[in-house]
């Protein structure tokens, strides 16, 4: 992606979440750009449910009006982009939008990425994205995309969690700080994910995103964490033990955590079944011998042997 495009998606990206910000029952999210650019994916919607209820999750792909991209027409406007990408759209486990910003009028307008959507030319495709009001970004909208067809709630939190397992699967630490007001219920809570590269043990910064969350306001923080990341460990980030506990109360009243982020056993579970179902990765066999001499001396077993010490 050049350097416009990104900036571009920016402007988008911050528009989409001060517009979402005046709408209830919806959280949105920025999701980390990794790597190996695999996501496809620029931000998501949460739908607001009761503890411990998962609400229904949705991606998002946000452009700017102005994008390469992107051409105005006298319906609306009509995205295009790689078949990589929409295929990875199609097969995901949640609803993805496509979401265009329009800088003049302040607004968004979306429309659902679906097969029936979007036209495809050879190595590309095509998705129109009309200007009617149906298709405006606001509360009306809101109920309209809570309705949209999803696979699991939690398998759909999984996959947009991917790039977050990604990133420290390959080596880079995730840090996560949350201040929360001890004697103030309240049913919103935010965290500021960090992202280091460790590469050369220079423990570089490389990005850092808010992830706000719902939750009931009798309830602490540190009950809720492990059910907004179930994939991770978490471990105080300066002691580095599995208790999940504030580093510091301010006055009495803010309790300051510092996390460190790591895979747990469904965080590893999921990152080995997700490059199964992406790319049909087998199981290989451990070793060729050790079926029994019986089976081993038939002539099927013994072409198979030779052939695979060919190659």
């Amino acid at each position: 992606m050049s350097d416009l495009a990104f900036n571009n998606n920016k402007i988008g990206i911050y528009a989409a979440e001060r517009l979402t910000s005046n709408l209830s029952g919806v959280i949105f999210r920025e999701q980390p750009r990794t790597a190996d650019g695999s996501t496809g994916l620029n931000a998501h919607l949460e739908m607001i449910e009761e503890y411990p209820r998962m609400g229904k999750m949705i991606g998002l792909q946000i452009r700017l009006d102005k994008d390469e991209n992107i051409e105005k027409t006298s319906r609306g406007y009509v995205c295009r982009g790689e078949m990589q990408h929409a295929a990875y759209w199609l097969q995901h486990a949640l609803p993805v939008l496509a979401m265009v910003y329009e800088q003049e009028n302040d607004r968004l307008l979306w429309n659902v990425i679906t097969a029936d959507n979007i036209e495809i030319n050879n190595n590309s495709w095509n998705l129109l994205v009309p200007y009617d009001e149906s298709h405006v970004y606001n509360a009306e909208a809101i109920d309209a995309i809570a309705e949209l067809p999803c696979y699991s709630p939690y398998l759909a939190r999984l996959a947009l969690m991917r790039p977050w397992m990604r990133l420290i699967e390959v080596g880079y630490d995730v840090i996560a700080e949350l201040d929360e007001w001890v004697n103030q219920p309240s049913v919103m809570g935010k965290i500021r994910l960090s992202v280091f590269n460790n590469a050369n043990n220079n423990n570089k910064l490389e990005a850092v995103y808010d992830w706000p969350f719902y939750t009931n306001s009798d309830m602490p923080h540190a009950l809720r964490l492990p059910s907004l990341f179930p994939w991770a460990s978490i471990k105080n980030f300066s002691s580095d033990d599995n208790f999940i506990s504030p580093y510091a109360v301010e006055a009495g009243e803010i309790a300051k955590f510092k996390l460190k982020l790591g895979l747990n056993d469904l965080g590893r579970a999921f990152l080995l079944t997700d490059k199964f179902l992406r790319k049909g990765d087998f199981p290989k066999v451990g070793q060729i011998n050790g079926f029994g001499s019986e089976y081993e001396e038939g002539i099927k077993f013994k072409l198979f042997n030779n052939n695979n010490s060919k190659r």
